[in-house]
């Protein structure tokens, strides 16, 4: 339950990153945006994510995970307004940065938080349980969307937007009732709040022996540095994080997340008919999320990541060629992006937040997630905003460039990450430094 509270900021994240897709054909007309007004409106958000999860980094490690939690649900209900009652384009941007630093620190400290405070052997589905939480909500945003079309006439994006207010809310206020993670209290010297925590989460039978290894690792190790991430073994590890993480967005998920109505309409769809294949499309990225929260401790995060990558190619490889050669039927495209959504939802949807919330030592965590989940939202970034320019110039070709990169993370998979699978965060650190 405890996991659950933590991952509706990943609610969150998933509502307000895919939101706009559906409002934005709607805000074009009211602001009358020009196509480059039409591109920063959807990707500015992403400037404010970038900078939120290099600022909540180092703020949770002094104030804590929960405050920090606390802030961001704050964020999310300030900005929701804010964008609904927007009545000049400036102001709208401004609180859609405001909404991007919510998003940002929640992409951090969600998957942090759940890390730190779960057994090694559910720890993979209950990290997991955040990215299902991202799905649910970029689904509940589609599916708002399609429904709330029609409501308010000219201002129905007003409602499309602003209905985040209520889960934004519910989050702020159960946000409270969790605990603080028992690894950050070891650090600040509040044991014993941190085995109470323990005891509360876990079995009692092993709550003391997780504090002794909690504070052996926090005793034994670095003081938690920013330049301690820069020792040769120490950087390479942020390398294979920062690589892994890149390699999520420039496979294209957010190309086919943010442009879904736009991709369906250039391959023939309605209007209303490109809002309902979104929404089918949030179907499927939940129904495999939380097929990959079984697996993701029983097979381990390599297998899924090489298996997901090599899927993923193949959908955009058939997805390219159904854009170049016209004539073939249309569901075809409906069917490609499916699949291709089916194979990133069971891998590297929810395990590159699994792996890159366990691979980094305890003490550097804080810092090195918050770096690695920079890079994810600048690549989003860069994505996101030259995808429009790649779809008029190079059609079907673009998505030939998508495919080449899901199999160049295969081949980075392969050579780079290791397994971590069913061990301790502290037994990763240990085989991490001593490698």
């Amino acid at each position: 339950m405890v996991s659950l509270v933590a991952a509706a900021g990943g609610f969150l994240f998933g509502f307000d990153t895919s939101v706009i897709s559906g409002a934005i054909e709607f805000l074009e007309k009211v602001f009358q945006l020009t196509q480059i007004e039409k591109g920063w409106t959807v990707s500015c958000i992403i400037l404010g994510c970038m900078v939120g999860c290099i600022v909540v980094g180092p703020l949770s490690g002094k104030y804590g995970r929960k405050k920090l939690l606390i802030f961001t649900a704050l964020l999310f209900l300030v900005s929701s307004l804010g964008c609904a009652l927007a009545t000049q384009y400036y102001v709208f941007i401004i609180n859609r940065i405001v909404a991007g630093l919510a998003v940002g620190s929640a992409s951090m400290l969600a998957p942090i938080y759940i890390a730190e405070i779960s057994p090694a052997k559910h720890r993979g589905k209950l990290v997991a349980l955040n990215v299902f939480a991202i799905f649910l909500g970029q689904f509940t945003a589609f599916f708002s969307n399609f429904l709330l079309r029609d409501v308010g006439g000219v201002d129905n994006w007003r409602w499309m937007i602003g209905i985040q207010v209520v889960p934004s809310a519910v989050l702020l206020v159960f946000l409270f009732f969790i605990p603080e993670s028992p690894r950050w209290l070891v650090e600040k010297n509040q044991r014993s709040k941190a085995l109470k925590t323990l005891l509360k989460l876990g079995d009692n039978r092993n709550a003391n022996a997780d504090l002794e290894e909690i504070i052996h690792s926090v005793e034994e190790t670095y003081q938690g540095k920013l330049k301690d991430l820069f020792i040769p073994r120490m950087f390479k590890l942020l390398l294979i994080g920062i690589m892994i993480g890149i390699f999520q967005q420039i496979t294209g998920i957010n190309v086919i997340m943010y442009y879904a109505p736009t991709i369906f309409r250039f391959a023939g769809f309605g209007t209303d008919s490109a809002l309902l294949q979104t929404v089918l499309m949030g179907i499927v990225n939940m129904v495999f999320a939380v097929a990959s929260m079984f697996f993701v401790d029983k097979v381990g995060r390599r297998p899924l990541m090489i298996i997901g990558s090599a899927g993923m190619g193949l959908c955009l490889l058939a997805l390219s060629v159904i854009f170049i050669y016209q004539d073939i039927h249309r569901f075809f495209v409906l069917g490609s992006i499916m699949g291709f959504l089916a194979f990133f939802g069971f891998s590297l949807g929810p395990v590159v937040w699994v792996i890159i919330s366990e691979i980094f030592p305890n003490k550097l965590r804080s810092y090195a997630v918050a770096i690695t989940v920079f890079f994810i939202w600048a690549s989003n970034f860069i994505v996101s905003l030259s995808f429009p320019y790649l779809l008029a110039n190079l059609g079907g070709y673009s998505f030939f460039i998508f495919s080449f990169m899901c199999f160049l993370c295969v081949l980075f998979v392969v050579k780079y990450l290791r397994e971590t699978k069913g061990k301790t965060l502290e037994r990763i650190e240990y085989e991490v430094t001593e490698a």
